[in-house]
């Protein structure tokens, strides 16, 4: 097994000691990549592990490396976990509703074609899109809230 290979365990794991010998005996392995071109600053990152992201920073990773198979950085990686459990930004939200305001349903149907989840989602006040999207969307906007067995209505 590769330098690589072990740290990376070490780093799933959460060995947080065997990431801080690994290094102390390599630490050029923070820069090295695996076949999908991520380091391993993009699986700590991924993993939600601060104390081994602040390590590996500490030791010279790079904060903004993309990885080759997605073109995104550790931050990216982060960011889409987040996503895939419901986790959007604040300024997503803000845009939304701000769509949703205008009566945009070219723009609203963007974001909704792109994180579908929206559809229950809620803006920065706490208030549902769709329901937002019903007192001041446009037709074809309160549309996009609308469940299928609603679309008659």
């Amino acid at each position: 097994m590769g330098g690589l290979d072990k740290l990376t365990k070490a780093v799933k794991r959460r060995d947080i000691d065997q990431v801080k010998t690994i290094l102390d005996e390599d630490g050029e392995l923070v820069h090295v990549r695996d076949e999908a071109g991520a380091t391993v600053l993009h699986y700590a990152t991924l993993d939600g592990l601060r104390e081994i992201v602040q390590l590996l920073l500490d030791r010279g990773a790079d904060i903004n490396s993309l990885d080759s198979r997605f073109g995104a950085t550790p931050t990216g990686w982060a960011i889409e976990y987040l996503r895939e459990r419901g986790g959007y930004l604040a300024i997503e939200l803000q845009d939304l509703a701000y769509a949703i305001e205008l009566g945009d349903a070219r723009w609203v149907a963007r974001f909704l074609e792109r994180f579908p989840t929206l559809r229950q989602g809620r803006d920065i006040n706490g208030k549902p899109f769709r329901q937002l999207a019903e007192e001041l969307g446009n037709r074809e906007v309160r549309a996009l809230f609308r469940l299928p067995c609603e679309a008659g209505s």
